[in-house]
């Protein structure tokens, strides 16, 4: 069987004149890297994508699903990251960082977590570089551990605002979205606690109907900035959070009670 092999790209490019030199003496190369040979009838399935950060640095990591590789450590198609950069992105294996990693196929189980470095406050942003054989109705997401989200980038770059800091327990890469953590469908059944905007009141309304111990209220704007927060815990049966200094668009509210975390996206406007 053929052995897919990866292409060590430049570590770290500057968004300015040199980058683009960079890019365009590099770009044939990296395309090359990417595209299967028709003659051998290589069918396999590889993922590109790009971190942009906020300071305008650029990193690219790829994976391969082989079946010779497993999910662990693969010398033969693992290749480690030697330097991080103040801003920078990777695949985590085993706690390491990897520029590259190979992993036996993508399925609605496989779970690829990817740690973040930032050295400034901002948007930063995940998108799809390129893809090899990966099928159209194979959705990639990024979950966003830390608000609930699973975005299909597929259909667009996830942008989240971030400040300093290192994160290696907040994103990973899923092939699915957990019903019970994505932000497109709240759990209708679950009546327990209810959420919703008041168009009226300009206020987000939280209902308890159970009276349930709320013990902590988060809002999130859709990038992952924090507009509201409460930690106080309350058994009240009605809460309100004013919505006057929130601009219109998608929002998500985390409430974690004794009775469990609910997630939901509202619309205020």
């Amino acid at each position: 069987m053929k052995k897919t092999t990866f292409l060590t790209l430049p570590k770290i490019i500057k968004t300015s004149i040199l980058f683009v030199c960079l890019m365009l003496a590099t770009s044939s190369l990296f395309a090359e890297s990417f595209q299967s040979d028709p003659e051998s009838g290589d069918l396999t399935m590889k993922i590109g994508l790009t971190f942009d950060s906020a300071n305008s640095y650029l990193r690219k990591i790829d994976v391969i699903a082989d079946e010779n590789a497993t999910l662990g450590y693969d010398s033969d198609y693992d290749v480690a990251l030697e330097s991080v950069q103040e801003d920078d992105m990777y695949w985590l294996i085993n706690q390491n960082r990897f520029l590259n990693q190979g992993i036996n196929e993508f399925n609605d189980s496989t779970i690829l977590p990817i740690g973040i470095n930032t050295n400034s406050n901002g948007i930063h942003v995940i998108s799809i570089d390129k893809l090899e054989n990966i099928p159209t109705d194979m959705n990639i997401y990024v979950h966003d551990k830390s608000i609930g989200i699973f975005h299909n980038i597929k259909e667009g770059a996830y942008q989240v605002n971030l400040n300093v800091g290192t994160f290696t327990n907040r994103f990973e890469i899923t092939f699915k979205a957990q019903e019970t953590l994505s932000t497109n469908e709240f759990d209708a059944r679950d009546k327990s606690i209810d959420i919703s905007f008041d168009i009226a009141a300009d206020q987000i309304k939280v209902l308890n109907n159970l009276n349930s111990k709320i013990e902590a209220i988060h809002v999130y704007s859709i990038l992952g900035q924090t507009v509201y927060k409460n930690n106080n815990t309350t058994t009240n049966s009605e809460i309100r959070i004013n919505a006057n200094t929130m601009t219109t668009g998608a929002y998500i509210v985390i409430i974690k009670a004794d009775t469990g975390i609910s997630t939901k996206k509202i619309l205020v406007n």
